[in-house]
Parts: C-alpha cells; structure tokens; sequence
C-alpha cells in the first residue's frame, strides 16, 4: 500500500512600477508576463533548491522532485508547490522556497538599479502555504472508480475468453443451441451412487420417479408414426448415467404394465448386472455364441411389475465385429418379436463403433446427455454426427444433472398424501362422535396405492396402465 502524500502551495504576485497612465499599466502588464516564465525556472533551480535545503536540512537531490511552479495562464502568479510525506514538511519547503525565490528575483531586479532607485519588477509573496488536512495521493475516489473499470474490463474480458475456450456445456440451454433434437426428460443431479439410483418403491410419491413416467409419456407419442419397439440408449462419453437411465426407464415401463426386456450390450464396462444385482456370466454374448438359447438367458426381476432382463455375459476380445455381426441383428429382431419394448444399454458413442452399428437396427436412439459441464461441445457434436453418419432415428435427448433451481418435486407439485400415523391421530368430527358408539367398526380396508390387477382378474378396473400397455403393444407395433 502506498503512503500518504500532502501538497502545500505558496503563492506569489509579480508587479512592475510605471506611471498611471493606461498605456504604462498595459505595458508593466505585459511585460511582467514576460518576466514571469523566467521566475518559474527560477524556482527550481540549483541556487534556490540549496538555500532551501541549508535552511530546512535537506539535500538539492530530495528537493528537486518535490518542489514546483507555475504562472496560471494570463496572470502574473506564481504557485510554487511543495510535496512530502508529512503536511508540515510539505508547507515549510514550499513557504521556504517561495521566500527564497522573492529574494533570489529581487536580489536580481535592484541589482542594476541606482541607489535609493525603484526596481521595475517586485516578487511579493502573497499567500503562505498552509499545512494540508488531506493527502492529495493515493486518491481513494480516484483509485475506486479506476478498480471498478479495471474490474469491469477484466470481468468482460474474462467472460469472453471463457466462452471463446471453455467448450463444457452447462445447463439445459448450453446444450439446446448445439442440437435441435427435443428433450425428452430433464433430470436434476442424483443422489448416492450404483443400485442407490434405481426407482424401487415407485408408489411412494418422488419427482424423480415423476420425471421417468415422463419420460415414458414423452417417449410413446415421439414413436406414434414409426413405432417404438427398441430402444437404444448411449450417451457421448462415459459417466453420463446412461445406464441408470436405461434401467429406471424399462422399470416404469414394466409398471405400466408394459412387457419389458433391459439388454446390456455395453461389452466393454457393462453395469446393469451389477445395478439389479444379477448374474453376468450368462447374458448376450453366450446367446450370440449360440451356447444357450435367449429364453434361456434371460433373468427376470422384480419392482412390482416383473422385468426381463439379458446381461453382458463374458466380455469378448471383438465387441464391435460381435455386434456388428448379422447375428446380433436377428438376435434384435427375435427380441423385438417376443417383448412389447426392447431397450439396449450401448457404449458410449464417442470412440467406440458399437453404438453405431447398433443404431441400425432399432426403432430409435435415446442420447443421454450430462448438462454439469463434463460433457464437451465437440463431443456432443461428434455423438450427434455419428447418429447421422449411419441414418439412425434419433427419438430425442435425455438431459442428466440439470440444476433444477429450487423447485420442489415435480412441476412444483407435491403429495399431499398425509402420513397414516398423523391421519389417525386427528380427532373425530362431532357428528362421528355422536355416532361412535352405535357404529360398528369396519374392516381394515386395501392398502392405499393403486393395486396391480391380476393377469386373470376379470372384474378389475381399467386403468392408464393398461391404455399404454396397449400403445407399446400391438397398437404400436409396425
């Protein structure tokens, strides 16, 4: 941090002496004018700087950069100022300076003059230098305003630079301008990790199981025209939590009664197996190999409504001529003929040819897409561009950990779905009270929820599950 620095000015007058008349006052004017210029030299000079510093016990050298003057433009003033680190300093040098600078000028002037003559220039001093209050240097006005434009220059500067280098895309609107494709379903960051993130009790009221029915509503009217049979789901690069979506996806489908088969074709860090806790060693490459028969490998779970689902199996040494192969084709194809919807877990697109091959033959191609910033432009550009290389239907975009703000639940809605224990404890109306005693108490009526109908229950009630189950069916079949 800088010291403090004070200013101290004296202020001299210069006269000349002639008659009364007009012309003799313009022409002492002028030539006072004249002399003044010479004056202000004067002021710094050797002869006056070393007077100053006999008197005040500095050197010429401490003085030089300290002392000044000027003539004020159409005056015949001079202001000598003096600086210094400390206010009285500052006054004694410019009040010592000024009197040495009168004494040096009317030394000069008289000296050509007769005695008892009158001098034809007189340097008065006209005002002592008085000691500062404040210091003129640092300024802090000066010095805010300069912050605050530097600030704002580096803040613009660095925002543009940002922008220009940085290519991460964060948040649903970085991703929207590089591709056009609708957004299928947004969903906030998640919350623990592995087998944590699957939807298990899908009757307890959650924003997260919300969005994946969304996701399910949104994915069965994008396939009206072609159809949705299979689903291949990838992303651009690893981490993205293609799989958890996958997964989460075929489990609201299974709820709304739709017959669902969850394919790990991902053979080169295959994860569904270990989500739902199932065995890898028999999955889809045993059945491509022709060493077991599908029906045979598939292992079914269960989140209230069954789910089939084939694992990985071994992982083999050429995972891309595997699923490439005419095989792996037929292989969808018998798939997609004994199941409503078929969804395929792929590697990433990004480096791998996999996904590509696989793309071919589905209906369409679910692109997960992490919006938290490790997802790279150029990478998201290149998944897209692969799509399009091979002409795969891509249904739309699934967007990961989007910041949500703080919006609570789904669309700002909660349940309202009050806990038993706290239902159970209000107190009865009046009417109920009055009535207690001759009332007989009912049975404990069905558990609260919507109940799955029996696959042979005549009488069960219609419900949404099984208008959609029949979108995903034959009505949807091509």
């Amino acid at each position: 941090m800088s010291k403090p620095q004070y200013a101290a000015s004296a202020q001299l007058f210069v006269t000349t002496q002639g008659n009364d008349s007009v012309g003799d006052l313009n022409q002492g004017n002028a030539f006072a004018q004249g002399r003044v210029s010479s004056y202000v030299s004067l002021a710094t000079s050797n002869r006056v700087l070393g007077d100053v510093g006999e008197q005040l016990d500095l050197t010429v050298d401490q003085l030089r950069g300290s002392v000044t003057a000027e003539n004020p433009v159409n005056t015949v003033l001079i202001n000598v100022r003096a600086t210094s680190g400390n206010a009285q300093s500052a006054a004694r040098i410019a009040n010592a300076a000024a009197d040495h600078l009168v004494e040096l000028v009317n030394s000069v002037e008289n000296s050509g003059a007769d005695d008892g003559a009158v001098a034809p220039v007189t340097l008065t001093k006209v005002q002592d230098a008085g000691v500062p209050t404040y210091p003129f240097a640092p300024s802090t006005t000066r010095n805010l305003l300069l912050g605050i434009v530097l600030g704002l220059i580096a803040g613009v500067s660095a925002a543009l630079l940002i922008e220009r280098f940085d290519t991460r895309l964060r948040g649903r609107a970085a991703i929207e301008e590089v591709s056009d494709a609708s957004i299928l379903g947004t969903f906030a960051p998640e919350t623990g990790t592995g087998s944590e993130l699957l939807l298990r009790d899908l009757e307890t009221y959650s924003g997260r199981a919300e969005a994946y029915r969304q996701l399910r509503t949104h994915l069965q009217f994008v396939g009206v025209d072609g159809g949705v049979r299979s689903v291949l789901m990838t992303s651009s690069v690893p981490g993205e939590g293609k799989s958890t979506t996958a997964a989460n996806l075929a489990i609201v489908l299974a709820e709304n009664g739709v017959r669902v088969l969850l394919v790990d074709a991902d053979l080169r860090r295959p994860r569904i197996d270990s989500l739902l806790g199932l065995e890898r060693s028999v999955g889809l490459t045993t059945v491509l190999t022709g060493r077991i028969a599908l029906e045979d490998a598939i292992q079914e779970v269960s989140f209230g409504q069954p789910l089939s689902v084939l694992t990985a199996g071994a992982l083999p040494p050429n995972p891309s001529e595997m699923l490439a192969s005419a095989r792996m084709e037929q292989l969808v194809a018998d798939m997609t003929d004994q199941f409503d919807v078929v969804i395929i877990d792929s590697p990433p697109l990004v480096g791998v040819s996999d996904p590509s091959s696989l793309a071919t033959m589905v209906s369409g191609v679910l692109l997960v897409a992490s919006a938290d910033g490790r997802l790279q432009r150029d990478q998201f550009t290149q998944a897209l561009e692969n799509l399009k290389f091979v002409h795969a239907r891509l249904f739309g975009l699934v967007l990961n950990r989007v910041d949500l703000g703080k919006r609570k639940g789904y669309y700002g809605y909660e349940s309202r779905t009050e806990p038993e224990a706290k239902s159970a404890a209000r107190r009865p109306s009046r009417i109920a009270r009055k009535t207690s005693a001759s009332a007989v108490e009912p049975e404990p009526g069905p558990r609260r929820g919507r109940r799955a109908a029996e696959p042979n229950d005549a009488n069960a009630p219609s419900t949404l599950a099984d208008d959609s189950s029949s979108a995903y069916g034959s009505g949807m079949r091509p």
